[in-house]
């Protein structure tokens, strides 16, 4: 009976192991490769071939195991897709070749070019826009009944679910900001507390030299790609606050050092709609933009650092109107979009749920319906 159960023992600990070796060789292909290179090796000893299996699987263990920095690879450029559910920052977020691929192949730079590349996106984004909100009432609809069919329920619930906490009361500009890493991040963070509508100022004159051109060709990249949320860039602050403020009616609050912004914790965050603006990395807001702005604000620091990173100061500063957003008041205000806002988002997320986006487009053909150029971008 002993022998019996040690041997039962024995057994068990053999598979144990076998099914361990098989996870582990299933980790990459060079474990595979080495497995259908092993037979060819019984001309060896059994040691040899033991060894060369080990040798083998190690270096696929080790690839695994610094697998971020083989996606850095030199440098520490990261040459992934941009994932909007997860995001890691770059090693180096000023070369992250998620936003500008052709950063390393620039040797002439013709900002007269730049600036032309820079009206076309502008003008992309827009029209993106206007494709989904220029469609009537009855062919949304109708466009919803055709794709819920292909998406599943799960996420029909979670794109509903999102919609109905979304808030237009707040949204946030950005005045030429110099960091794509930045900005994606804190599109993400804007997303997480509700608010859909973002706008983002980029002169093309303030960027001159290599690095600051590939990262606003990376901040083009940022803003296109940001496919939750309702985007607008403008080429000037003057054009952005005509807009924002003279016609869409929004208070502006721009994030300011200056010894005259009020403390953050001071701000009355229910005078009316509110556009945070946040400035560049480096020097802030514009005279312009301070000098336009209705009420600057200041985030309170008591260490050796100057400043927040753009990403933290956004945190913060949702943060804070977050705390003072209660029982319907505040600066955040879940479901405050209109009917026929939420209904084309709403398509627009069943679009960006399919696996080709041109397939939707196909189905909605199928029945009858045309959508615009602008779907297409």
């Amino acid at each position: 009976m002993v022998n019996s159960s040690a041997r039962i023992i024995a057994i068990t600990r053999c598979l144990m192991n076998a099914i361990a070796m098989i996870q582990f060789l299933s980790k990459s292909s060079n474990a595979f490769t080495a497995i259908r290179q092993a037979p060819r090796l019984r001309k060896f000893n059994h040691n040899k071939c033991v060894h060369f299996l080990i040798t083998r699987c190690y270096a696929s263990s080790r690839s695994s195991q610094f697998s971020s920095k083989a996606k850095d690879g030199v440098e520490g450029r990261s040459t992934g897709a941009l994932d909007w559910d997860h995001y890691e920052y770059s090693r180096k977020p000023k070369k992250d070749l998620r936003f500008d691929k052709d950063t390393y192949k620039l040797n002439i730079i013709d900002e007269e070019e730049e600036a032309e590349k820079d009206i076309i996106a502008a003008k992309e984004l827009e029209k993106r826009n206007n494709a989904y909100s220029s469609l009537s009432p009855e062919v949304v609809n109708t466009a919803i009944k055709v794709l819920e069919p292909y998406v599943n329920t799960n996420r029909q619930e979670r794109i509903s679910g999102i919609l109905k906490q979304r808030t237009k009361r707040t949204k946030f500009l950005f005045e030429n900001p110099s960091n794509p890493s930045n900005v994606w991040a804190c599109l993400r963070t804007i997303d997480s507390f509700g608010i859909q509508y973002v706008d983002v100022i980029i002169e093309s004159g303030r960027y001159s030299g290599k690095q600051a051109l590939s990262q606003k060709r990376g901040m083009r990249t940022a803003v296109g790609s940001a496919q939750w949320l309702s985007l607008k860039n403008h080429a000037s602050t003057l054009n952005a606050i005509r807009e924002i403020r003279d016609t869409q009616g929004y208070k502006i609050y721009a994030s300011d050092l200056s010894p005259n912004s009020v403390d953050v914790r001071d701000i009355d965050w229910d005078d009316g709609p509110i556009c945070v603006v946040m400035g560049n990395e480096e020097s802030g807001i514009t005279e312009e933009m301070r000098s336009l702005a209705d009420k600057t604000f200041t985030l309170p620091m008591c260490g050796f650092a100057e400043s927040f990173n753009l990403s933290v100061a956004t945190s913060i500063t949702l943060a804070h109107m977050s705390a003072n957003s209660v029982d319907g008041n505040g600066p955040l205000q879940p479901g405050d979009l209109d009917p026929n806002e939420y209904d084309y988002l709403y398509l627009k997320g069943l679009l960006n749920s399919l696996a080709q986006k041109r397939m939707g487009i196909a189905l909605l053909r199928q029945n009858g319906i045309t959508l615009p150029d602008g779907f297409n971008a």
